[in-house]
């Protein structure tokens, strides 16, 4: 969990460092795309959690709070993150306004922050469980995020962001993660992320999990 976190938290600060930064309409257009794909990232993160992790958990440990106030989190921050996509996908890239955008980030941000790591501990509390029953727990959870190639944007948009905001070395890379084959982060480079290439110049690391510089931070 704290790996995908990780992901998520990533594409938010390449958001809060490179946007003070745009200003030709190109790539105002490319950052704005950036900023949606980023969105549909974290909504499809919560989803999986809403739609199995969560419930699965309740089932197994028979709390029927187990998760309750991580889930309850969600909806103080949806709304804003919704109303900050709706801003960029209707902006106008000639009057590209950072303060405004940025506005509507601060709107919302701090709840989802907050959620991020306050779901670490509950995740942590979970070990007086049997082990195995929760590694099952997760692997459902795990193919719901991954395993659904019919969700619209999957390969062009959310892999991308994915793979573009996981650094590898984190912790010296012991982590295999995200956890795809081996040819997958070929097959998006080469093939799906040509879609949107000019929005991938914001992710922090390369479609390998390589760090590199921002290409629009100060």
């Amino acid at each position: 969990m704290c790996l995908a976190h990780n992901v998520l938290i990533r594409g938010l600060n390449a958001i809060y460092l490179q946007g003070p930064n745009v200003k030709d309409p190109k790539d105002v257009t490319d950052f704005a795309f950036f900023c949606n794909a980023w969105v549909k990232t974290v909504h499809h993160h919560h989803d999986a959690e809403e739609k199995v992790l969560f419930p699965e958990l309740q089932k197994f440990t028979q709390d029927a709070n187990v998760m309750k106030e991580n889930l309850e989190q969600h909806q103080k921050f949806f709304e804003g993150m919704f109303e900050f996509d709706r801003y960029m996908r209707e902006l106008d890239r000639n009057s590209f306004d950072w303060n405004a955008t940025k506005a509507k980030l601060d709107a919302f941000a701090p709840d989802l922050m907050r959620h991020l790591n306050d779901e670490i501990p509950t995740i942590l509390s979970l070990k007086k469980y049997d082990s195995e029953g929760i590694r099952k727990v997760w692997k459902k959870t795990e193919d719901e995020a991954k395993g659904d190639v019919r969700l619209p944007n999957m390969f062009d948009t959310i892999l991308p962001m994915v793979l573009g905001c996981a650094d590898k070395t984190f912790e010296d890379g012991k982590h295999k993660f995200p956890p795809f084959p081996f040819f997958m982060p070929y097959l998006v480079d080469y093939w799906f992320a040509g879609t949107h290439r000019g929005a991938w110049r914001f992710c922090p690391c390369d479609m390998y999990g390589n760090p590199k510089p921002l290409a629009f931070a100060s």
